[in-house]
């Protein structure tokens, strides 16, 4: 195949790949993950780190972009993702670069392919999460470093360590990948520009100085406990067999014990006959891939860090394609029967057309509410007294409310103690996970099967016991009482408390929660259910709040008290507060 060909062949196959992104970007719900990362940063303004909530989820260069499209367009699922779904222009424009840096044909193009359509990586793309991005700038990184190495010169060096500083910023998962690269980039530096005042510039405040802020941050997170996700088998049984599972869809353990041996066995001694070549491409990716397992190995062994598993292994994934690729194409040169052996990464592309879809992700199919739920529990809400009870796992409520938001329904919000709870109205579970509660039937089943709204075939009856309205005038208190009975009145019966009030505050968002506490006689925790007001509205203007929340019934008497809680000690004032407390009847 002639250049003109192959370029046209790409470019179709990348616009394609383009197309499916964007289309998948509007239309899956917001996951867990990506609806935290909105309500606690984008929303509040308040991401950077050491002056931000610390969490690993706050993925520092996303969530800045995702300030940025949430203030230009708005809110919606395509607005927030947006920057991922360009930096998979940038991700082609590097995978058309790096490989045609392979000789040999058949190589190329198998590598071409399976890096466009690698399964699970691709998913990252269309989602508000750092993962598919920190891939593109590694690319980006990748190509410049051999480059650098090759030819030399400052423009080489600035995107290698600029792209390498966006990835690392994007996902912390590839610090100790850009320490590798950092140190081959400060090799060259040092043997062979050491006397240019300008790269050494470009290598310390580009490379050295933002590296050292991500290390603090990452300290931080660990220092704090931040860091569990991962887990302590290994690498080669942690992290390796995570990859298997779900970039090759090999879930048998002894099947996926075989592929593990069998391609680190291909891919080792494909590089150690690679080797003999000298190939620059071949060296930066066998030494880049080591530094990497060799760093994890010292983190978990050494310090206890878990090792890095499925997204957070991801970076791996290219690492691992480009190391056999282009060790094969080195070898392939003069044995070119050998180069059909790239025929392998076609499985990658053939699992990404056969896992195709628009409603839900690889990993978090439970995670997307379709709008039909949302359809269906508005119509059941309709001309009733009282807010519906809702159960729900524990990774719903913040998709349920920025869905209930973006579509400006005043649902209530998702009960996810105790699940999957008994009582309750309504449920959104995950039937191929957990066993629904009895008494219950289906309402609707997502088309990707993972996510039920099921029914309660015996209405939920209660009565009202106290039912009081006031006004709460400005005021800027931390907290504020709604109810608090005697510990003696509770004992043995289950509660449901209704909030219906107006609320007016300049503040946007108001971080106001609404908060359930019950403790014991000796101040131990029963009972802790607390909600964020701002998940589902930012601007309150005299607009509506009306939850309800379930109190459980406690064998010992138990100290309750319902409050308003204003961390930040905002303005608000709400003309009309009514408490209602409902005994749940038997």
């Amino acid at each position: 195949m002639n250049a003109r060909s192959e370029r046209i062949g790409f470019v179709a196959l990348s616009l394609l790949t383009f197309a499916y992104i964007v289309l998948r970007a509007a239309w899956v719900p917001l996951i867990h993950d990506e609806a935290a990362t909105f309500q606690t940063y984008v929303v509040t303004g308040r991401y950077l780190p050491f002056l931000a909530h610390w969490d690993a989820g706050n993925h520092l260069l996303i969530t800045a972009m995702g300030r940025a499209t949430y203030l230009l367009f708005g809110p919606s699922p395509l607005a927030l993702r947006s920057f991922s779904v360009v930096c998979f222009v940038l991700y082609a424009v590097y995978v058309w670069r790096i490989t045609r840096m392979l000789q040999v044909d058949v190589i190329r193009w198998c590598t071409m392919v399976a890096l466009l359509l690698t399964p699970f990586v691709l998913d990252f793309f269309s989602l508000f999460r750092g993962y598919g991005p920190a891939l593109a700038f590694l690319l980006m990184a990748l190509f410049h470093l051999v480059r650098y190495v090759e030819v030399g010169g400052r423009r080489q060096l600035f995107a290698t360590l600029f792209a390498m500083a966006l990835a690392t910023y994007a996902s912390l998962s590839l610090l100790l990948i850009w320490c590798s690269v950092m140190a081959i980039a400060g090799w060259y530096v040092f043997t062979r520009d050491r006397k240019d005042g300008p790269v050494l510039g470009i290598l310390l405040f580009i490379g050295v100085v933002p590296l050292v802020i991500a290390g603090l941050f990452g300290k931080g997170l660990s220092e704090l406990g931040l860091l569990y996700f991962g887990n302590s088998s290994g690498f080669f049984d942690g992290t390796l067999r995570s990859l298997v599972l779900w970039i090759l869809g090999i879930m048998r353990p002894l099947a996926q014990d075989i592929v593990m041996i069998v391609s680190t066995m291909l891919v080792e001694g494909l590089f150690v006959r690679a080797l003999r070549g000298r190939s620059v491409p071949v060296i930066l990716m066998g030494v880049i891939l080591s530094g990497e397992i060799i760093g994890r190995v010292v983190l978990g062994e050494g310090f206890g860090v878990l090792y890095p598993i499925d997204r957070t292994a991801i970076q791996l994934v290219p690492l691992l394609i480009l190391l056999f690729a282009f060790s094969l194409d080195r070898i392939a040169i003069g044995r070119p029967r050998l180069a059909f052996a790239a025929v392998l990464l076609l499985w990658l592309p053939v699992r990404t057309l056969m896992g195709a879809n628009f409603d839900h992700t690889a990993y978090w199919p439970e995670e997307a509410i379709p709008g039909r739920i949302y359809e269906l529990v508005s119509e059941r809400q309709q001309g009733l007294e009282r807010p519906l009870l809702i159960g729900a796992y524990r990774q719903n409520p913040r998709c349920w409310t920025y869905g209930a938001s973006l579509r400006g329904l005043d649902l209530n919000y998702l009960n996810d103690l105790g699940f999957p709870q008994p009582t309750c109205e309504l449920l959104l579970i995950d039937t191929v996970h957990f066993q629904p509660p009895p008494g219950f039937h289906t309402v609707y089943t997502a088309q990707h099967g993972r996510m039920n709204l099921m029914e309660a075939e015996t209405a939920l009856r209660d009565s009202v016991v106290r039912d009081s309205t006031w006004a709460i005038p400005s005021t800027n208190e931390e907290f504020k009482g709604l109810w608090s009975p005697d510990p003696e009145a509770l004992q043995g019966r289950a509660w449901l408390i209704e909030v219906d009030a107006s609320i007016t505050s300049d503040n946007e968002p108001l971080e106001l929660r609404l908060v359930v506490d019950a403790k014991d006689a000796n101040g131990n925790p029963l009972h802790y259910d607390v909600i964020n007001l701002d998940d589902q509205r930012i601007s309150w203007k005299g607009d509506r709040l009306h939850v309800l929340r379930l109190l459980p019934s406690f064998s010992v008497p138990a100290q309750v008290t319902a409050y308003l809680w204003n961390p930040r000690q905002q303005y608000f004032a709400m003309d009309r507060v009514r408490v209602i407390i409902r005994e749940v009847v038997p």
